[in-house]
């Protein structure tokens, strides 16, 4: 059997290194976006799977456009019984999607229809949804529309933050890709319509979502805060100066804050959110200066009764 998997991102390497361990079996192929200017330095780095790809001995190429001819060519010259498409970045033309023999499926963090889109894990838990899953599916000229092959559920935890879920849907997904692969060979799995009753949408996030909104309930920004770490991040202004809130919890303290206001108790940091709720804030950096516990930082940072985080 001959595979391409077609992966940029980290969310794609357990089924990477699933599917290479199966080979002679299994001929295996990358295609992945090209490498990109990163950092300070601006060095060209390769993109997650491209870099895990090498370490496994994986045959890779990063064609600048897949659905240009030249890069429906490397799909054509390795003749793949299946397209794999995990994180991969790009919308495949219809063209790119009937070029494998047997079927063109895409691996989606979600329980489809439920969010469609780029960022479907960090709404997920900025919504609260107490479950979530990965979905293999048929690729279709709509992203994230295919008809669906197999689904597995899964909660989301009470604290967790997005690089902890997709870590553990990225090991979901694996199996799930083999399980579809290998039920499609055996002609036992049929596909079925996503019911469009259902469909939610997961828009691309952008940094202006980071700035909190104080007058936001206490669950509601907590759940916001975790599911945008890392990216783009949650910030606020403390003294007109951009302070980043990296790691909250949940607080019940003996202060009554209007939103905003912060306070110190027991060395904690708490503040003000909407509906008369306390969040406390665990891990903070302030611009120019290393993340700090909120223990480390009120040792160099004296809090007055006035403070208030600001959203300018």
């Amino acid at each position: 059997m001959r595979i391409i998997l077609l992966a940029s991102g980290e969310f794609a390497i357990p089924t990477m290194e699933l599917l290479a361990g199966h080979r002679p079996e299994i001929e295996l192929k990358l295609l992945s976006q090209p490498d990109r200017h990163k950092g300070r330095g601006r060095k060209l780095a390769p993109t997650p799977a491209k870099t895990a790809a090498i370490k496994l001995g994986i045959e890779t190429a990063t064609p600048k456009s897949i659905n240009s001819p030249e890069g429906r060519q490397l799909i054509k010259d390795f003749a793949p019984d299946y397209l794999v498409l995990i994180d991969y970045g790009i919308k495949l033309s219809p063209e790119t999607i009937a070029l494998p023999k047997a079927a063109a499926i895409n691996l989606h963090p979600s329980l489809l229809p439920a969010y469609r889109g780029p960022a479907p894990m960090p709404w997920a838990i900025i919504n609260g949804e107490p479950i979530t899953g990965v979905t293999t599916q048929l690729i279709g000229e709509e992203i994230d529309c295919g008809n669906i092959l197999l689904q597995e559920p899964t909660f989301i935890l009470d604290h967790e933050t997005l690089p902890q879920l997709a870590s553990r849907l990225g090991l979901l997904g694996a199996p799930l890709i083999w399980r579809t692969i290998s039920e499609l060979e055996d002609k036992t799995l049929e596909s079925k319509p996503q019911d469009e009753r259902l469909a939610s949408k997961a828009p691309k996030l952008k940094k202006e979502d980071g700035l909190i909104d104080w007058q936001t309930p206490t669950p509601d920004l907590f759940n916001r805060i975790r599911g945008l770490n890392p990216w783009p991040g949650t910030y606020t202004f403390l003294h007109g100066k951009r302070v980043k809130i990296i790691e909250t919890s949940p607080a019940s303290g003996t202060y009554l804050l209007p939103p905003g206001a912060i306070r110190t108790e027991n060395n904690r940091l708490l503040a003000g959110c909407g509906q008369a709720g306390t969040l406390s804030i665990d891990k903070l950096q302030m611009a120019g200066k290393p993340a700090r516990t909120a223990a480390e930082f009120l040792c160099g940072h004296k809090i007055h009764p006035d403070d208030t985080f600001k959203n300018r």
